[in-house]
């Protein structure tokens, strides 16, 4: 068998250049993977949502709008729905919509919470008992919100 007549230091070189372009490469390969994945995941629970809603009778936003809010894990809705600080997000949506002083809390519209509730069975079914608890302490009606 033949070693060419490249010296040893080019030989090692090369060697050197193409084990760092195969690690590179299988890095670019690995990453890429991982998104496809999660953007399939996230569209197949978007889907999953938006069929949940239009069954309701509810809004719906296109899938990939919902794919791009709440990702593959349900983003902010599903971090911690019982959490006070969450719960002051939801509290604080529930108003007459003015800022500051004129603030005031109103009857809450059922078809939101309803909403929230289907993302979150369908993003952490886990956690929708407690938010189903959290709702028993708000007013809410039919309205027009």
């Amino acid at each position: 068998m033949t070693t060419g007549d490249a010296p040893d230091h080019k030989r090692r070189w090369i060697y050197i250049t193409t084990g760092v372009l195969l690690v590179v490469f299988a890095l670019i390969g690995l990453f890429t993977f991982t998104a496809i994945r999660e953007t399939t995941q996230a569209t197949t629970k978007a889907e999953q949502l938006h069929d949940k809603l239009v069954a309701a009778g509810l809004p719906a936003p296109e899938v990939n709008v919902i794919a791009d809010a709440l990702g593959d894990d349900g983003g902010s809705v599903c971090q911690d729905p019982s959490s006070p600080m969450i719960k002051a997000k939801y509290q604080a949506s529930i108003t007459n919509g003015a800022a500051g002083p004129g603030q005031r809390p109103v009857i809450g519209p059922r078809d939101t919470t309803e909403a929230v509730a289907l993302t979150i069975a369908t993003y952490c079914p886990d956690r929708l008992q407690d938010y189903l608890s959290h709702l028993d302490t708000l007013k809410l009606d039919d309205t027009t919100k």
